[in-house]
């Protein structure tokens, strides 16, 4: 295991330092099991065996309190870091002028590349032939696309795996290990699109938890088919 890989044993496990352990179990099993990564399932064994080394460490006591106390702690802001996070409900992120996710400031024109200078999640306005999404309507279809996916949470640093159930033009659900608040900001990043989100649910599925949410910016980065069309 190398140095840089020691320094993220809790990333590798998309957990938060303070995770407790039935936490680090969890997301150990959804990760080798629910999402696939072991090498029985598909997975990389390579990533794997990093997941596994993780594991050891993070689940044993004595081992966590020393690895941790090799930890150093960043003294300046990251890029993904709670520090940027403002309280206020993401959906009025349009209204106040400011990024969904870490609501820094916007330019004075977004264009359909347009990203935040601060967190570079997209800023383009996802379509919105759906907007009865929170209060459980859904007036667009959602289609099955199973894809991985990371996801990044406004209110705590780190990339979390996932695996997206269904999507729409303005909403949808994946299954990840760890919980979101309701009404927070995510980012959802796959292959095919970038975009940011406000959690309407989250409910626990086995060992982790499914996020519906309703989709507030979309950038597609490559043409895949992956939406269906508005004219549909």
């Amino acid at each position: 295991m190398t140095t840089e890989e020691r320094r993220n044993l809790y990333r590798i496990l998309h957990v938060q330092p303070e995770a407790p352990t039935e936490v680090i179990k969890a997301s150990y099993r959804a990760l080798m099991s629910t999402l696939r990564a072991h090498p029985d399932l598909g997975g990389n064994p390579e990533v794997a065996a990093r997941i596994n080394a993780a594991y050891e460490v993070l689940i044993d006591p004595e081992r966590r309190r020393a690895y941790d106390a090799t930890l150093s702690r960043p003294t300046g802001p990251h890029r993904h870091s709670p520090s940027f996070v403002h309280e206020g409900d993401p959906a009025t992120w349009q209204a106040d002028r400011q990024c969904p996710f870490c609501r820094a400031a916007m330019p004075a024109a977004v264009q359909v590349d347009t990203r935040c200078s601060r967190c570079d999640s997209p800023l383009m306005r996802a379509p919105t032939i759906d907007r009865g999404e929170l209060f459980g309507r859904r007036r667009s279809p959602r289609n099955a696309r199973p894809m991985a996916a990371t996801l990044r949470f406004a209110d705590r640093a780190g990339d979390h795996a996932a695996r997206i159930r269904d999507l729409s033009l303005t909403g949808l659900s994946l299954f990840t290990g760890v919980a979101a608040k309701p009404r927070s900001a995510v980012r959802v990043i796959t292959p095919s699109f970038d975009a940011v989100a406000v959690v309407v649910s989250c409910p626990p599925e086995g060992t982790g938890f499914v996020i519906h949410a309703e989709l507030l910016t979309l950038q597609l980065l490559r043409a895949s088919g992956v939406f269906v069309s508005a004219k549909a």
